[in-house]
């Protein structure tokens, strides 16, 4: 009975250890404890592919909205527009400067996502690199801004 029982038990430890053992460092810009790498921000293309929408909903970003990240600049595609705005990070704080962007005309659809878009990047107060995703959050802890890498 004894040896049976170890004979059931035995394969689910091993199965249970196999797989805590697969959470290792992804190298997801995290370490120990959730703190940040603003490193991890730079060198990558992030495409946004989610935002809040004014009325608290996610919504799909399909308009070529983009963030590059240099350690003090960030620059990209607003939707229809160039911006860009200085930058600091620390651990998983970040704030942004003053930002500035081209006024092209744009169709109604790309000027109503980069409004948004422009808006909540001024309100952003964290973020968090998981992986090849990056989620910015407002200054409440929210997060409205969904990147992926590009």
């Amino acid at each position: 009975m004894r040896l049976r029982r170890i004979a059931i038990v035995l394969p689910i430890v091993l199965v249970a250890f196999a797989f805590s053992a697969c959470g290792g460092d992804d190298g997801s810009g995290t370490s120990d404890g959730g703190t940040q790498d603003p490193a991890a921000l730079e060198g990558e293309s992030w495409v946004l592919t989610q935002m809040l929408t004014a009325g608290g909903q996610t919504e799909i970003v399909q308009t070529g909205v983009n963030a590059q990240f240099d350690g003090t600049t960030i620059s990209g595609n607003s939707g229809c527009n160039s911006y860009h705005a200085s930058y600091e990070a620390s651990g998983s704080d970040i704030s942004f400067g003053p930002i500035a962007a081209t006024k092209k005309i744009c169709p109604e659809d790309e000027q109503s996502t980069e409004d948004r878009y422009l808006q909540l990047l001024a309100k952003i107060g964290s973020y968090e690199v998981s992986g090849r995703s990056m989620s910015m959050n407002d200054t409440d802890g929210t997060p409205v801004l969904q990147f992926m890498q590009g």
